[in-house]
């Protein structure tokens, strides 16, 4: 079995490096649109529009919307499916679910806070809305870990790393919200 705790060696420097919603509501560079575009590829959803939100309020109405794109849901959770059963065939049960759950306690202490801190730099003190993005931080790690965990190669077979992608754009200050009528929503 391969030591799950070496493939997810470089995470916890990540996450202490990373800008944790420092940019939301700023456009895009190049290379984050690229990383949508990889994320929603990877997905199996194609090319979608892209609507980048620009202040909190308008993220909290996006959110609480309950049109999401069904597909986009279930092609996350149907890929994430595979890549832990491949992670767990690869590493084992007990020291997968001990990596990943030590990584993903590392996140939540550190995008709480971050979360928080943005929300207010935008004028809100909404604890609901600042949790929702640090719980979608949070599963977006955990997502790119198992990815990593699971090492399929993607890179070589053209299929894309939509997991990896998306932590990107995290790590990028951004926060990724869903997809709905064709639509990729992105604070």
């Amino acid at each position: 079995m391969t030591d799950p705790v070496a493939a997810l060696a470089d995470f916890p420097q990540r996450l202490r490096m990373a800008s944790w919603f420092s940019f939301v509501g700023t456009p895009l560079s190049d290379a984050e649109r690229e990383d949508v575009e990889e994320y929603t590829q990877a997905l199996g959803l194609g090319s979608l529009e892209l609507s980048e939100l620009g202040d909190w309020r308008s993220v909290e109405a996006c959110i609480k919307q309950t049109d999401w794109d069904a597909d986009w849901w279930q092609a996350e959770e149907d890929r994430r499916k595979l890549l832990l059963d491949q992670a767990t065939a690869k590493v084992g049960d007990m020291a997968l679910t001990r990596a990943l759950t030590d990584l993903s306690d590392k996140v939540s202490d550190i995008v709480h806070g971050a979360a928080a801190v943005a929300a207010s730099r935008g004028g809100v003190a909404d604890q609901g809305l600042t949790r929702s993005a640090a719980g979608a931080a949070t599963m977006s790690a955990y997502q790119a870990a198992v990815e990593k965990a699971a090492d399929t190669g993607a890179a070589n077979d053209n299929s894309g790393h939509a997991f990896a992608a998306k932590f990107r754009l995290f790590e990028a200050g951004h926060w990724p919200l869903c997809v709905r009528d064709g639509t990729f929503y992105i604070f």
